[in-house]
């Protein structure tokens, strides 16, 4: 008999000694996973800002060409966008004009008048979950064949 109780008291920690192995198991898969679901939010989030950063490169660089902000966004969006003055514009996750907007493309278009030609400024700015995504400010001079008044 003293044999049979040997075994069951090996047994039962045995058995102990598995849960907490197991526990110990589940507990490092919980947090693995967390650490996998935070990288992967973290690589959207800087896949998102990559391609505002690229769109809002390419917005400045037609508008210090053209000078005018709806040419420039038809030669980077496409021909679909309306754009009338400052305002928002819905995008995409890939920057493209949606309906269901995840990104808001919001610009800003100042323009002065000088003696020899037109100097505009264009603010643009990606916003997305409330959060700025990537911010840049540009500049045209579209000359009008003037003189400087001396």
């Amino acid at each position: 008999m003293r044999e049979l109780k040997a075994y069951r008291k090996t047994s039962h920690l045995l058995f102990a000694e598995m849960v907490i192995a197991l526990l110990f198991f589940i507990i490092s898969f919980a947090v693995i996973i967390r650490i996998f679901a935070a990288a992967d939010g973290m690589e959207r989030r800087e896949r998102r800002r990559e391609q505002a950063s690229l769109c809002a490169q390419s917005i400045a660089e037609a508008y210090s060409v053209s000078g005018n902000a709806e040419t420039a966004l038809e030669l980077v969006l496409g021909s679909g966008v309306q754009y009338s003055g400052d305002g928002t514009i819905g995008l995409d996750s890939s920057m493209k004009p949606s309906g269901q907007p995840e990104v808001t493309l919001s610009l800003a278009e100042n323009r002065r008048e000088l003696s020899a030609g037109v100097y505009s400024q264009l603010s643009i700015c990606f916003i997305a979950d409330g959060e700025e995504l990537y911010t840049l400010d540009c500049g045209a001079y579209i000359p009008e064949g003037g003189a400087a008044v001396g």
